[in-house]
């Protein structure tokens, strides 16, 4: 048995090796296959350092297969691949999502990154790098172009549009031409100023590397970048707006940039900005860039405004082929900007007109009602004259019928409502005749107290106040009032029927006097009534409005007219269910008053009965 189980052990050794062996065959023939295919490959562990690297990349680079595994791409890649940070948190984004992810940095250079198990267990990235090569750049830089000029195309909305220009000059790879910072001035006619409208671009390196790591990794074409454009932080948000939107530079100064662009109509290449000529100190204050380019917006011969950018972050040189894709992407912009200008002023015209509209129509409505009511004020003073004494007649006399009837119960019943209906009808008529034509104002100084008692007594006397708990709330050291008593006697009394009205079932009814902070005396008449519908507390104080069986929606309307005489102010809050509180704010200082024309009038009318 013992010699048997020895015989099946050195069988399974002897598969195992072979097994062993087979795999190593494999793995030498795998990595002899990649690295003998004609592409630059790398393979990067979690922490980014080289495990493999394709033949083709060695001899690229001058290195040997062994000088480069275990190293960090840190220390193999270009700095100008790795300036942003972007490529390293693609790298990183493919590990942890597990998806692939395409990446574009120098406009020469893109990547595939593809995550991939190995047979430890562990995640490597597989960085295949494409190199566009020199002679297919121009169909490459005209592709991209295209898709910039086909993503403004039919933007209409100039703040998006502005920021859409921006980022095609600012994003790098496929989704634009990879400057570092770009701003647009457009001209302002009423000044004749340059004036930076929108600028795009990190304040610093770090800034830097935030902005376009997100860039690199999420957004491959403008398009995916405006997708998101209102979620977006504003541009003017950004450090690098804060420091150019400051900028002004007169149209006049045109022997220096950027206005001497718009005279020359030509895109100027600044390589060292502070040994040349054509540069302003203004710009050397505000950007501090040694190198940039700077393009004339010009469309349909109509100059616009200028387009800049540099490479400030990155210290990137700006080659002549980067030169002309921006003139390019100008020329397009400047069309766009025209286009969505136009625009614009044709909808702030559009919206003039509307309001225009709106404003003619409200004066016609006022024109008319002014006309009504002139109407409805001379015809009211003639009924009245011709109806009055009649009705005063028919009043008294089904009074008296009323205390000395010994008639049946009949003519008792009927004579009691042609007396309430003749003193209805005496009442339509006296707040017709008020509102018609109101007496004007005999001011003299009161004191609030004595007024609130005085209407309180007053209404006691005229109604039926048993359900109803009346309270008088005063400051002390109220200053006087400066008011006709009578016409504030109607005023409180009107809100204090209403506001009884508003209390079938009984409630609490309070008027108060308070001393503002500002000298102000507030009058206020508070109900624990049903409330005012908020539908109706707009149209309240509205003539002929009222929600009365057989109201005439004038007491309200009368005693604001009053109220406006006497230079106060009447307000009303109400919420149904709770109850109601009108407030009436008097002046009580010389200077106010004085504003308000009583002071003079009231002297006016001591002069004249003096004469």
């Amino acid at each position: 048995m013992a010699e048997a189980r020895d015989g099946t052990e050195r069988v399974e050794e002897g598969r195992s090796e072979q097994l062993r062996d087979e795999l190593i065959c494999e793995k030498a023939l795998a990595e002899s296959v990649i690295a003998a295919l004609p592409v630059h490959v790398l393979a990067v562990d979690g922490s980014l350092n080289i495990v493999f690297a394709s033949r083709a990349y060695c001899e690229e680079c001058g290195l040997p297969m062994e000088d480069v595994r275990g190293k960090n791409i840190g220390d193999v890649l270009p700095s100008t691949l790795l300036a942003d940070g972007s490529l390293v948190a693609a790298v990183e984004s493919a590990l942890a999502t597990d998806e692939r992810v395409e990446w574009s940095g120098e406009q020469r250079v893109s990547m595939q990154i593809v995550p991939v198990a190995c047979g430890c267990g562990e995640r490597h990235a597989l960085l295949t790098i494409e190199d566009v090569v020199e002679q297919h750049r121009e169909l490459y830089e005209l592709s991209m172009l295209q898709q910039i000029a086909q993503a403004m195309l039919g933007m209409l909305e100039l703040p998006r549009l502005l920021h859409a220009i921006l980022t095609a000059m600012t994003a790098g790879g496929a989704a634009g031409l990879g400057f570092n910072r770009a701003f647009l001035m457009l001209i302002d006619r009423e000044s004749g100023l340059l004036k930076v409208e929108m600028a795009v671009g990190p304040a610093s390196a770090s800034e830097a590397a935030e902005i376009w790591s997100k860039i690199g990794t999420h957004d491959t074409t403008i398009r995916d970048f405006l997708a998101k454009y209102h979620d977006l932080p504003s541009p003017e948000e950004s450090a690098f707006y804060g420091t150019v939107s400051r900028m002004e530079i007169p149209l006049d100064d045109a022997e220096h940039l950027p206005v001497s662009v718009l005279s020359d109509g030509a895109t100027a290449h600044v390589v060292d900005a502070h040994n040349d000529a054509r540069v302003s100190e203004v710009l050397l204050e505000f950007l501090g860039a040694g190198e940039f380019v700077v393009a004339p917006l010009v469309a349909k011969g109509r100059r616009i405004g200028v387009a800049y950018a540099d490479n400030y972050i990155t210290g990137r040189a700006i080659s002549q082929p980067d030169m002309q894709l921006f003139t390019s992407l100008a020329n397009h912009a400047a069309l766009a900007i025209d286009t969505a200008a136009a625009y614009e002023g044709m909808q702030r015209r559009a919206q003039e007109v509307a309001e225009a509209y709106a404003q003619l129509e409200a004066a016609q409505e006022r024109l008319v009602r002014s006309e009504s009511l002139a109407a409805i004020g001379e015809t009211t003073a003639i009924v009245a004259h011709e109806i009055r004494n009649p009705l005063s007649t028919i009043g008294g006399f089904a009074k008296l019928m009323v205390r000395q009837a010994d008639e049946p119960e009949t003519v008792q019943r009927n004579a009691q409502i042609i007396y309430d209906e003749a003193m209805r009808l005496e009442e339509i008529v006296s707040g017709l005749l008020a509102f018609s034509r109101p007496g004007k104002p005999r001011f003299q100084w009161c004191d609030a107290s004595e007024i609130l008692h005085r209407s309180v007594n007053l209404l006691m006397k005229k109604v039926d106040t048993s359900r109803i708990d009346i309270s008088i709330e005063c400051d002390a050291d109220l200053p006087p009032l400066y008011v006709d008593p009578a016409q504030i006697d109607q005023v409180l009394d009107n809100l204090m029927r209403n506001a009884i009205s508003a209390m079938a079932e009984g409630g609490r009814l309070v008027l108060s006097a308070s001393n503002g902070r500002d000298g102000r005396v507030t009058v206020a008449v508070r109900d624990t009534g049903h409330g005012i519908p908020a539908s109706h507390l707009g149209k309240i104080l509205e003539t002929f409005f009222s929600t009365k069986p057989g109201g005439m929606g004038l007491g309200l309307t009368l005693a604001n007219k009053i109220i406006h005489e006497h230079g106060a102010k009447m307000n009303v809050d109400s919420q149904q269910g709770v109850g109601t509180t009108f407030s009436l704010i008097f002046p009580t200082d010389h200077e106010s008053l004085k504003a308000a024309g009583i002071v003079e009038e009231e002297e006016a009318d001591q002069n004249a009965r003096k004469e």
